[in-house]
């Protein structure tokens, strides 16, 4: 298992957070998504190195927010 820490901007609510989450969660190889309101962090929890940085981008950008880098 690998662990990587995001920052998604653009969060201002639990709603923000649960989907970013659940968007991260539906991506193969994602097992967990744990966000952070203040902080605007996203602790992943991936079953692979085959995910991918645009897969993780593309999962943000569909629920309405972007990755700060």
């Amino acid at each position: 298992m690998i662990k990587k820490d995001i920052k998604v901007d653009g969060m201002h609510c639990n709603s923000c957070v649960l989907a970013v989450q659940n968007s991260l969660e539906d991506v193969e190889g994602i097992l967990k998504a744990n966000a952070d309101l203040d902080s605007g962090i996203v602790k992943l929890e991936l079953d692979s190195d085959n995910v991918s940085s645009e897969d993780i981008n593309e999962a943000v950008k569909e629920v309405g927010f972007k990755l700060v880098k």
